[in-house]
C-alpha cells in the first residue's frame, strides 16, 4: 500500500459511505455499532469496485484498463482498502455528529 491507494480509497469513499450510513439507520445484519458498520460499509464498497475492476480487465467493457495506465490502475484500486476502511469510519463519525446536532 501506498499513500495514492489510501488517499484515493478516502476520497472516494467518504460520500457515497455518507449516502448508505443516511439511508441504513437501524441495524445492519446484526450490527447496531456505527463504526463497525462504516468498516463493514467500506469494505462492501471496496469488493463492489475491485469486482468492477476485475470484469473490466477480464472482458474490456469500458477500456479503462486496457490502455497504458490500466496495470497503474488495478494496483492502486486493489491496494486501497484501507483508504475505504477509513473512509468508512470517517462518515460514521460525521453521521454521528450531524445526529447529535439535530437532536434537542
Amino acid at each position: 500500500m501506498n499513500i495514492w491507494a489510501f488517499l484515493l480509497g478516502l476520497i472516494i469513499g467518504v460520500f457515497p459511505l455518507m449516502l448508505i450510513f443516511k439511508f441504513f439507520k437501524g441495524k445492519f445484519l446484526f450490527v447496531t455499532n456505527p463504526y463497525i458498520k462504516g468498516a463493514m460499509f467500506g469494505f462492501l464498497l471496496w469488493s463492489v469496485i475491485n469486482v468492477f475492476v476485475y470484469f473490466e480487465a477480464r472482458y474490456n467493457m469500458f477500456g479503462l484498463v486496457s490502455m497504458e495506465e490500466g496495470f497503474g490502475t488495478i494496483v492502486i484500486v486493489t491496494s486501497s482498502l484501507q483508504g475505504f476502511i477509513t473512509a468508512g469510519l470517517v462518515a460514521a463519525f460525521i453521521s454521528i455528529r450531524m445526529l447529535k446536532n439535530k437532536a434537542p
